[in-house]
């Protein structure tokens, strides 16, 4: 396991811009840099990189990220050996110790959240978007919402506040969303 100390020095070493140039031939564009995605083939450029923001991202086929994620994607490579070619490229000395079983318990649980956090998400989607009760609940809450946002309907105001001062009393962050 590669500790938080170096995988911190690694990210703030990268170039964003001299490591996607190694892959791509970026041009400038205003703040930005722009090129044909090396994910698909394209011929008018949809990939921007943000030196500023350290990120990228291609409005054709969707991919985005840091530093990292592009070697990860591009090469083909796992996290821990995405992150131990761009240390390489700045000489950064990769240290790594062995899990405890309290790192890979934790591990475990985070893994366990993505999975869970996954199957709710793809359950609600499709019974947000397949069922006819679903439908009719979940677009006629987020029309309200809308609503709510632009100030058409003060009559829909307290049925969605309500909502979200329950939340708020249970140290949610108040909003009805």
């Amino acid at each position: 396991m590669i500790d938080r100390a170096t995988i911190d020095r690694i990210y703030a070493a990268a170039n964003i811009v001299d490591i996607i140039g190694d892959y791509v031939t970026l041009k400038k564009k205003g703040v930005n840099y722009q090129a044909c995605c090396p994910f698909h083939n394209e011929k008018t450029p949809s990939f921007v990189v943000s030196p500023s923001k350290g990120v990228f991202k291609c409005f054709g086929c969707g991919k985005g990220g840091n530093a990292v994620t592009f070697v990860m994607e591009h090469e083909s490579v796992s996290y821990p050996e995405a992150l131990r070619m761009v240390a390489k490229r700045y000489g950064i000395e990769v240290e790594e110790r062995a899990m405890t079983e309290e790192d890979v318990r934790r591990n475990n649980d985070r893994e366990s959240m993505f999975a869970l956090n996954g199957w709710a998400s793809e359950y609600f989607s499709k019974y947000l978007t397949g069922n006819p009760e679903g439908k009719s609940v979940g677009l006629s809450y987020f029309f309200a919402e809308a609503r709510l946002l632009r100030g058409d309907d003060p009559q829909i105001r307290p049925r969605i506040l309500f909502g979200a001062r329950r939340r708020s009393d249970a140290g949610g962050s108040g909003r009805g969303i």
